[in-house]
């Protein structure tokens, strides 16, 4: 499909977003209108997303149809729509200029000071602790993180000030569409293989990634070797950051159910008891990119640190869903074995009682590549339950199933693990096991949070003294 480069203002166009109700486009959506752009836009089922655009008066549709592209300037869509759309044929054969998302958010960010987070892992928190603190700085910027924020009522926050921070995608190469002035590199990992084929390619990307804007710094984790390799070969300023070591490092980090302290080493100055309201070694490591950012643009520590005081978690990052009957049950969008393993170690830290995880194995790809990567990284867990793959639509790919997954578990003989077949039995026949003070984590990056939600309803009916029976009569 031909590719158009558009060099208009966007506050003087009509734009219209196909898969306006994915996380990322309706982001774009939002600040596009919040600039002044007339904004449509249109997905295949109702949601929570297209929902808040029509709050911010923009005319959504369900379905896709020609009737959608009238007076449009620009068409914007998303990696998952197909060329076989009839809105992107129709807008070709009208020749309209079509943009894909990634194209549309270096557009967005056009005349400001990027901040660019990119990782396999930990980018949409990292961003958000850094778009919490600038917010808190009072530098008013425009923020797009990959999850909802309670503070900022969504996905995105339009600024007018100099300052955009975004979180980059590399599953589909898009974050090479930007120039950042501070790139911000958490990791580098074998992920998302059915697009790049091989780690190297990934790595050549991040390298380009880093390379592309000018001005500022690329701030990166040398926790990763990955990452501290790709930067010996960059001819840009770099600002390193980790637990290992870096120009920003924290040491004597004591860590907490909900929460982390640590000692943080900046340039010039040490920062004794640095307080992160949110739980993990890796989340200190996200706090320190953060930390990173704000020496760079010299902003006021001790604002800095009551931001990281008390900044809130994004949606489905160690989420607590709610309590019921003494049982608590939290929710995690982890679905790779690095971002699981990190994961269940903070989780860890939740109870002295039985830790139950519910997984949910993301796309068939990922199973079949990796399958035998997930059978170490679920030894916190005391009790695991494997569920279907979640197909993210990918097409089914025959002999690759989530027994795999489980298969890989029992080798390692480090916890107890069984294999369902539909994850809604799972919420009756979890309820009657748990005792107080036990901790249920879902896992995954599909609908296993809903499962979750499930649960708390049948403990709530044992909380009431309402027991069901078997059969849930």
């Amino acid at each position: 499909m031909t590719q158009f480069i558009i060099e208009h203002d966007i506050d003087k166009m009509s734009i219209h977003f196909v898969a306006a109700g994915g996380v990322g486009m309706s982001a774009l959506a939002h600040i596009a209108a919040a600039r002044g752009a007339a904004v449509t836009g249109c997905d295949c089922a109702e949601g929570a997303a297209l929902a808040a655009l029509r709050r911010a008066g923009v005319t959504c549709h369900i379905g896709h149809s020609p009737d959608h592209l009238e007076g449009v300037d620009l068409v914007v869509h998303s990696s998952a729509v197909s060329p076989e759309n009839p809105e992107l044929q129709t807008a070709a054969r009208r020749g309209i200029p079509m943009v894909p998302r990634g194209r549309m958010l270096g557009l967005l960010q056009q005349g400001h000071e990027t901040i660019a987070v990119a990782g396999a892992h930990g980018k949409t928190t990292t961003t958000w602790i850094i778009g919490h603190m600038l917010i808190r700085c009072g530098v008013d910027p425009t923020v797009a993180v990959g999850g909802t924020v309670a503070e900022i009522g969504g996905t995105c926050r339009a600024g007018g000030g100099r300052l955009f921070v975004t979180e980059s995608d590399e599953s589909d190469g898009s974050f090479l569409h930007l120039a950042p002035t501070y790139p911000i590199i958490t990791n580098i990992d074998a992920d998302h293989l059915e697009y790049w084929g091989d780690i190297s390619r990934i790595e050549a990307a991040f390298a380009k990634f880093a390379s592309a804007g000018e001005g500022g710094a690329v701030i990166a984790c040398v926790d990763c070797p990955r990452t501290a390799a790709l930067l010996e070969h960059l001819d840009r300023r770099v600002v390193r950051y980790g637990l290992t070591g870096g120009e920003v490092r924290a040491e004597n980090v004591r860590l907490r159910p909900n929460r982390a302290v640590f000692d943080a080493h900046l340039p010039g100055q040490t920062i004794k008891d640095v307080i992160l309201s949110l739980p993990g070694r890796y989340n200190v490591q996200n706090a320190l990119a953060a930390l990173a950012l704000a020496d760079e643009l010299e902003l006021p520590m001790d604002t800095v640190l009551e931001a990281l005081a008390d900044v809130a978690g994004v949606d489905r990052r160690l989420q607590l869903r709610g309590r019921a009957n003494g049982v608590a049950v939290y929710d995690d969008y982890a679905h790779h074995p690095a971002e699981l393993r990190a994961t269940l170690d903070a989780a860890r830290l939740l109870t002295d009682g039985q830790l139950v995880g519910v997984f949910q194995p993301h796309r068939y790809s990922r199973t079949q590549q990796m399958h035998s990567e997930f059978g170490p990284v679920f030894g916190r867990l005391d009790r695991l339950i494997v569920a279907p793959i979640y197909s993210a639509w990918e097409q089914v790919v025959e002999g690759v199933d989530a027994g795999l997954i489980a298969d890989a578990v029992r080798e390692h003989n480090n916890v107890s693990c069984e294999q369902v077949d539909d994850l809604a039995d799972v919420p009756r026949r979890l309820a009657p096991e748990l005792k107080p003070g036990d901790v249920v984590i879902t896992l995954g990056a599909g609908d296993v949070w809903q499962t979750g939600d499930a649960l708390l309803a049948v403990l709530r009916e044992y909380e009431e003294g309402n027991v069901p029976d078997a059969a849930g009569e």
